[in-house]
């Protein structure tokens, strides 16, 4: 990629901020954001905010729908979440790009792995890969971008920022955010950590989380145990038969993850709350599997009623050609910074998988290389972030035609 006099200005520039970048990450990781610590999550969105502000035309923090969850008696209640920060620049330009990264972790408040470590090029800490190293990346790469507008009077790209508070459960609060601000996007660069190798993500699995919530009826265990539906039994049924939907399509995978009820010995439970997840390639499974489920729902003993909650949250990303394309381009960016950027399939979803969902191709690995995350041996590599930084910079620049 050939690089204009302003734009090798700028990529200097980058290279001299590498304290100031290590500075802000350590800052931002030692706030607790775990999903439900709605207190720091608030606490960090104040000062993100504070820093996009100077190279946003607008910018605010918007709330988003409470999570509903099932709860271990099977009904149904809402835990509210923390808001995203909405920035934008030049809405008027003739080419559009989100940005996007979450600022929650999977780390609750009361978890033991709060502590920062710095091992000469390792930093060891909750969300440092996944995903703060990456808002540092990004606010890095759109101050670089700025500089280069301003340098060259290019005007053609605008972009808009979107930092919300719950992709660790999903996106279920802040999903119709993606669809207000997503669907006018021309491309989608995602700050989520690239591989431990520095390879990208290419297609994603699409996700699914459930609950089948199963119930028969109490009895004494001992006087009258043959007067219950014991609720376990039928929801150990469900579990197997879950767990067969494994050999039914390549790739795909049902994973029964928690059985919730249950009580003293000597009474028949009545209730039980079967949780599992399920992750496809193709989004014309979702048909099938659906099916799948309700006939399970129905296959039901006498005395027991099962009801069937959740849904299909991440569809597939596919690797088509608008995405194969920009896959390139980044790749073709990173050669002029002596980037090797191969992609390889995974399992794991993210918002890139939504914002695919809509239409908008997206490369969703711009963020640190690093490693072990959702862990409390979560890393991130300092020397990837001046790299990282310049490749999202570059990008935006091959796109602002």
């Amino acid at each position: 990629m050939p690089l204009d006099s302003e734009a090798k200005s700028i990529l200097t520039w980058l290279e001299t901020q590498r304290d100031a970048m290590v500075t802000q990450l350590a800052d931002w990781a030692a706030i607790n954001t775990g999903t439900h610590n709605l207190a720091g999550l608030r606490q960090l969105a104040e000062l993100v905010q504070a820093r996009f502000t100077p190279i946003a035309d607008q910018i605010a923090y918007l709330p988003v729908a409470p999570q509903t969850v099932i709860t271990s008696r099977g009904d149904m209640q809402e835990l509210p979440l923390a808001g995203a920060i909405v920035g934008r620049r030049r809405e008027q330009a003739s080419r559009q790009a989100i940005l996007s990264i979450h600022m929650d972790t999977v780390y609750p408040a009361d978890s033991p792995f709060q502590t920062l470590k710095l091992d000469e090029n390792v930093l060891h800490g909750p969300g440092v890969a996944d995903a703060k190293g990456g808002l540092v990346v990004m606010l890095y790469a759109l101050q670089a971008f700025e500089r280069y507008v301003e340098a060259t009077g290019n005007h053609q790209l605008g972009w808009t920022v979107l930092l919300n508070s719950d992709e660790e459960i999903g996106s279920l609060g802040s999903r119709e955010l993606f669809a207000q601000y997503g669907t006018a996007a021309d491309f989608g660069l995602l700050f989520e950590p690239c591989l431990p190798s520095g390879h990208l993500i290419g297609n994603r699995k699409g996700s699914g989380n459930f609950e089948i919530v199963v119930r028969g009826q109490a009895a004494h265990a001992g006087r009258e145990f043959y007067k219950g539906r014991n609720a376990i039994v039928a929801a150990a049924k469900v579990a197997r038969q879950l767990h067969e939907l494994n050999d039914r399509w390549p790739d795909t995978t049902v994973n029964v993850a928690k059985i919730d009820g249950g009580g003293p010995n000597n009474v028949v439970p009545d209730l039980a709350v079967v949780r599992f997840n399920i992750r496809y390639p193709s989004l014309e499974q979702e048909s099938e599997l659906s099916h799948d489920l309700e006939r399970i729902v129905e296959d039901v003993d006498e005395g027991i009623v099962m009801a069937l909650h959740g849904g299909f949250f991440a569809p597939p990303k596919p690797l088509d050609d608008p995405y194969l394309h920009l896959l390139k381009t980044v790749q073709t960016c990173g050669e002029s910074l002596g980037l090797d950027l191969a992609w390889e399939s995974t399992g794991g979803v993210c918002d890139g998988n939504r914002l695919a969902a809509l239409g908008v191709p997206n490369v969703d690995t711009m963020g640190v290389q690093g490693g072990n995350i959702h862990s409390p041996q979560e890393y991130m590599l300092i020397d990837s972030l001046i790299p990282r930084a310049q490749l999202a910079f570059l990008t935006l620049v091959s796109q602002a035609v």
